[in-house]
């Protein structure tokens, strides 16, 4: 009676825990005699923090995961999943200027090696291969965590440098809920909120609508120009750096999102989970560009709609899942000069359709009190349109330069995870995957770790794996210039390190997270000029790359009163990321070198202060030099130059009898550094936004 009493509590501290995610809290209730390893984890509010012993789930043996808090996620609205990465992980995030394009990488490798999940489904562009973040808005995702490295594969194949995994849920309160906000910021920038929900017994449902609009307009100290002023002897006597002024950068972004669950009194658990985007975005010319943008059209449309719909059931000692699902995008570019008479001359018109149809099984199940096995199979079916209308082969305007082609991807997943000691997790995965018709090896994966103190919630972690990434569409099949050749690029993966955490009395703790990684990539994919003039780029086998380093994560809490809070939250990246295939001729420079676009350093961290009501933080990056030419060289060309952005944030909370009400502020740029993130990108001084929210308390109002 005593165990069951202690089994039952146990599982009402894992539910209760906010920062664990859904699989640890299903994991801990639905398998009570499941082998659990002590772990110390936090559960706090504005005001308060108290420590609990919670319960480490064997399924996450060796696994190094960054989970991010919902707090992070819900700072405020404008914010996409590019901003939260920028100052809450050890991520390179890599920006093409003002909610413009986002790429994010793992452990310098590039875009493309970053697999990416939406409640199951992977979202990258089956063309391209990655995902644009800003096109994410943080505040519609429920859960997001990173696998790192090695971890990926838990998840997904492809995942060279990691994953992101991103999952959204109806809503847990009862009854109808209603909440709206609305932000004003520099640039003629609006963005509204609303999200409308409702939970009952069995039913539960959640709309959510964000629309983002901004004239995007700044002026810019262009330091790519100089003018210069002479005297009758045309002497230079004075030269500067021109103010200009960026625009045609106005974006319009629409997100709609429509969740839906029920509950079956057997415990049968269905639910469908709808994203719906629609983006216009302009894009503005280079800072290397000459003229005016008179008679200048350079602009994207993209209309995304996601869905997953998927049951689940739970026993004992295991769970079943069946999900599906449909991703559609019709993407168009145009790139355009009027002649002057008011005719376009079109230099691009591409048009693009993507269609992905998605399935997957999963199981998994604890055998006896040290054994916990999964396996899961997922199916992708991609269908892909691309054309460039503005160009017509050989005079007949039906054959426009692109491609029509479809492909299957299969993935197949086992992993067993063994506990033979108290303090020791064992596991050991294997995947394949298919692409077409094209399988990749056996690929394994070997995790574990080691419990070294239960009083500083001491663990040791390591993992060894290999991966492969099949090439993407455009590679194989792009116009001109793909490569139907291509190989897969494959790789070792090893990395080792540490966690621990330690609570000081009430008041203080303290969390640290660290690991070398080391990585050998052989056919890395890198476009290069190609042709007879070198008039176009083509997608080649050309390099074989060593990325390694270090990844550091810091965390500590104080509670110096018992209105007041502070919090501090950092991470370190040393990575370097080096080509070490051969010379592809005599002048090639690039061997030895750094990739271009990796800084080898990045630093972030999120520091804040709560009082009652209030909050402030302070937010703060940095990237090293990254390097534009595969030589390495340290010209105003050649390379970006490093930079630091911080970042402020105030909060106020009211509560009335009628509703809650919340006003804040974020400024961002706080010194106004000019900076870039992409070569001849310019980005915006310092720049603020305000949001006010309102939540009425529908038949909730406090009794006084």
């Amino acid at each position: 009676m005593r165990k069951k009493s202690l089994i039952l509590a146990a599982a009402i501290l894992a539910f209760a825990q906010p920062g664990a995610n859904a699989e640890s809290r299903m994991s801990a209730l639905e398998v009570p005699d499941a082998p659990h390893m002590p772990e110390t984890r936090e559960i706090t509010d504005t005001l308060r923090a108290s420590s609990v012993t919670g319960l480490r789930p064997l399924k996450e043996t060796g696994v190094n995961r960054t989970e991010f808090d919902s707090l992070a996620l819900k700072e405020n609205i404008s914010l996409s999943l590019a901003d939260i990465l920028t100052y809450n992980s050890s991520l390179f995030v890599k920006q093409y200027g003002r909610s413009s394009m986002s790429t994010v990488s793992f452990r310098g490798t590039s875009a493309s090696h970053t697999q990416v999940l939406w409640n199951g489904m992977k979202i990258n562009s089956p063309m391209l291969g990655m995902t644009d973040f800003s096109m994410i808005p943080s505040y519609f995702m429920n859960e997001a965590s990173l696998l790192h490295g090695t971890s990926s594969l838990q998840a997904v194949g492809g995942g060279l440098g990691g994953a992101v995994i991103l999952n959204t849920k109806p809503p847990q309160e009862e009854g109808f809920n209603l909440q709206y906000i609305q932000g004003f910021g520099s640039f003629l920038t609006a963005d509204e909120f609303l999200k409308m929900t409702y939970g009952g017994k069995r039913f539960k449902s959640s709309t959510k609508l964000l629309l983002s609009t901004s004239e995007n307009k700044f002026k810019y100290v262009n330091m790519d120009k100089k003018e210069v002023r002479y005297d009758e002897n045309m002497n230079i006597i004075e030269s500067w750096h021109p103010v200009e002024e960026y625009e045609s950068g106005a974006w319009r972004d629409f997100h709609a999102m429509q969740e839906l669950s029920y509950d079956t009194p057997k415990g049968h658990k269905f639910s469908l989970s709808a994203w719906y985007l629609n983006s216009y975005r302009q894009l503005p010319q280079l800072s290397v560009d000459y003229g005016d943008n008179t008679g200048f059209l350079n602009e994207q449309r993209e209309s995304t709609l996601r869905a997953v719909a998927s049951w689940k059931k739970s026993w004992a000692r295991s769970k079943a899942e069946v999900s599906a699902g449909y991703s559609g995008t019709a993407l168009d570019y145009d790139y355009a000069r009027d002649k002057g008479d008011g005719t376009w001359v079109y230099m691009t018109k591409s048009r693009s359709k993507v269609n992905t149809v998605y399935a997957k099984g999963s199981y998994e199940h604890y055998l006896g009190d040290k054994w916990y096995l999964t396996g899961n199979v997922s199916v992708h079916q991609h269908f892909v349109k691309s054309a460039d209308e503005s160009i017509v082969v050989l005079g007949n305007e039906s054959a426009k330069v692109g491609y029509d082609a479809s492909r299957t991807e299969i993935s197949a997943f086992v992993s067993a995870k063994w506990k033979p000691w108290k303090r020791v997790g064992l596991s050991l995965s294997f995947r394949e995957d298919m692409f077409g018709s094209s399988f990749s090896p056996v690929i394994p994966a070997f995790n574990a770790d080691v419990l070294l103190s239960e009083k500083w919630n001491l663990y040791l972690k390591g993992s060894v794996s290999r991966n492969y990434r099949f090439p993407t569409l455009n590679d194989l099949y792009f116009m001109p210039g793909g490569n139907p050749d291509l190989k897969p690029e494959s790789g070792f993966t090893y990395d080792a390190g540490y966690s621990l955490s330690r609570k000081f009395g009430k008041r203080f703790s303290i969390s640290a997270e660290g690991y070398w990684f080391d990585s050998w990539i052989d056919d890395w994919i890198l476009w290069v000029p190609n042709g007879a003039k070198k008039d176009f780029y083509t997608p080649m086998n050309v390099s074989k790359v060593h990325a390694y380093g270090v990844e550091q994560k810091l965390g500590a809490e104080w509670q110096p009163a018992e209105d007041w809070k502070l919090t501090f939250n950092g991470n370190f990246t040393w990575s370097p990321s080096i080509n070490c295939g051969e010379p592809r001729s005599a002048g090639d420079e690039s061997v030895g070198k750094q990739l271009v676009y990796i800084p080898e350093f990045s630093s972030s961290f999120i520091a804040s202060l709560h009082y009652r009501k209030w909050s402030v933080a302070w937010k703060w990056c940095w990237y090293s030099r990254r390097y534009t030419m595969t030589s390495n060289d340290y010209t105003i060309s050649g390379s970006v130059p490093p930079y630091f952005m911080n970042d402020l944030t105030l909060n106020r909370a009211f509560d009335f009898r009628w509703a809650g009400l919340s006003v804040s502020a974020a400024i961002k740029n706080l010194f106004n550094e000019k900076y870039l993130s992409v070569l001849a990108r310019p980005m915006p001084g310092i720049n603020f936004e305000i949001f006010v929210g309102i939540t009425p308390k529908l038949g909730k109002r406090d009794k006084k």
